[in-house]
């Protein structure tokens, strides 16, 4: 459903250590990306809610709201180092939601974005 790789499940380990979060769940949050579609992400420690799936992957336990569970089946979780930076990389093969004209995936019925 979805995976983690082995760069990452490091990184978030060491994480869990260095925030003192040992006993939280890493959740993956799924938003609207904007005027033309998409999706935005969100990881962070949290703990598990009544709305929640759980996953188990390279040894974490991740929480997804139930409502986005769809949208992020077989998506991968890595950890990328660029010679621009590094950072978590979201790898999600579903496709995105269309963008409408005039609406905006942020909820707004104006041209805002």
């Amino acid at each position: 459903m979805i995976s983690v790789t082995e760069m990452a499940a490091e990184k978030i380990n060491k994480a869990l250590t260095e925030q003192e979060m040992i006993g939280k769940s890493l959740r993956l949050g799924v938003f609207p990306g904007g005027c033309s579609g998409g999706y935005q992400y969100a990881l962070g420690f949290d703990d598990q809610n009544d709305n929640d799936t759980t996953v188990e992957a390279n040894g974490l336990k991740l929480l997804v709201n139930n409502e986005d569970i769809e949208k992020i089946k077989g998506t991968e979780i890595d950890y990328i180092v660029t010679e621009m930076g590094e950072g978590f990389r979201v790898n999600n093969p579903n496709p995105a939601p269309e963008g409408k004209k005039g609406e905006c995936g942020c909820g707004s019925e104006s041209s805002c974005c």
